[in-house]
């Protein structure tokens, strides 16, 4: 399903990722390094989120005229392929056995990696269409929303570190502060209160490393996600406090929101496809 769609929001994906650090580096050229970085790295990032959004409302048109039913796991397949190196790799793709409306058993081939934990035999869903019940995927995150979260997140990054370098851009070209302008200094209290916020922060950020190491082997996985998102939290946390009056410096807090961000879309990932 959206095979189509898919291939050409990844067309559109790889082409800016040579366009945009050439008209990055022209812009960088023309006028200053902030700006060329910003300019490029929101180029990459636009066209992820385009192809996320197209793909996403495409996948969300297609599943929903589908009837979701209960296949049960058949096999798994080795499926190897190489890359440009020569170099093989091999993956492990899931065998799914359903029932359709017209009372024939078909097989639908999807993604392991969401269905790893899983043998011979298990439950797991299936969407199919009922004008064609031979055009079905599985239906986990992984096979449904997979492609979306990651054109999200490769995306979402670019256009983050874009927007903080343009920003960077804009106040480099301002005009720059009196130099006898003295910070506001922070009141006992306020001191307390980031004191105590940030004692907390390190610990729910601390805490997310612990966390990677409470599952078992068998569910690495969710523990990665798990503690990435702890970890992604602490950081959004830090950004919070350093927001108080007196409030750090947009560059830094910036960091520590792009940093929070970026953990706990990597979290969920792991978390849903393991």
């Amino acid at each position: 399903m959206d095979d189509e769609a898919a291939t050409h929001a990844l067309l559109v994906f790889g082409l800016s990722l040579f366009v945009g650090p050439a008209i990055g580096a022209l812009v960088g050229w023309r006028k200053k390094l902030f700006w060329g970085v910003g300019v490029g790295a929101l180029l990459i990032g636009c066209a992820g989120l385009y192809g996320a959004a197209t793909v996403g409302w495409q996948r969300y048109q297609s599943i929903a005229d589908t009837v979701l039913v209960e296949g049960n796991l058949v096999e798994f397949v080795e499926e190897r392929s190489k890359d440009d190196k020569g170099r093989t790799t091999t993956t492990r793709a899931p065998i799914v056995e359903y029932t359709a409306s017209d009372g024939q058993v078909r097989r639908v081939k999807g993604l392991g990696g969401g269905l790893s934990d899983k043998g011979s035999g298990d439950a797991v869903d299936v969407r199919y269409k009922p004008a064609d019940p031979a055009q079905a995927l599985v239906a986990d995150f992984q096979n449904m929303w997979g492609i979306v979260w990651g054109l999200g997140l490769f995306g979402g990054f670019p256009t983050m570190f874009g927007l903080f370098f343009t920003g960077m851009a804009i106040k480099e070209g301002r005009p720059s502060s009196n130099a006898w302008e003295k910070e506001p200094e922070a009141t006992p209290a306020q001191k307390r209160w980031r004191t105590c916020g940030t004692v907390l922060a390190n610990v729910v950020f601390l805490a997310g490393f612990a966390v990677c190491f409470l599952y078992p082997d068998e569910d690495f996985g969710k523990g990665l996600g798990a503690g990435f998102m702890t970890i992604g939290a602490g950081a959004l946390l830090h950004l919070v406090v350093q927001s108080f009056p007196p409030a750090m410096a947009f560059e830094s807090r910036s960091i520590l929101g792009i940093v929070g961000l970026g953990f706990i879309a990597f979290g969920y990932g792991a978390w849903m496809m393991m």
